[in-house]
């Protein structure tokens, strides 16, 4: 996953820093980084003897508290599901706009 640091040293203006959002978007690979999640995911599951699942439902109901890796957990497991549900998504996206594409060849009149 892509990590920024900025400080007074190499603070952009907003439109280089729009630029420098849009090339690591750009470079981004959502795989990657539902295997860098899963990794930081599974060091939290063996430090606290718990699965992520069992956690995030104990969380929400306010059984753990707030502490700051609790909620470093919380933020993980999340993105952890959006990658993993867009990553399994995407098959059948690509299948829509093949569909979408070939409707649209076929409707064109020759």
């Amino acid at each position: 996953m892509t990590t920024f640091e900025f400080t007074q040293k190499n603070w952009s203006t907003p439109g280089e820093f729009q630029q420098t959002i849009q090339d690591a978007l750009a470079k981004s690979n959502p795989v990657d980084d539902l295997l860098e999640l899963s990794k930081e995911l599974q060091e939290y599951e063996q430090r606290y003897n718990m699965s992520s699942e069992k956690f995030s439902h104990l969380f929400q109901q306010g059984e753990l508290g707030d502490a700051l890796d609790f909620m470093d957990w919380a933020a993980a497991y999340h993105l952890f599901l959006d990658r993993k549900a867009r990553v399994e998504a995407a098959p059948m996206q690509v299948a829509l706009w093949q569909q979408l594409s070939l409707e649209k060849v076929e409707a064109v009149p020759v």
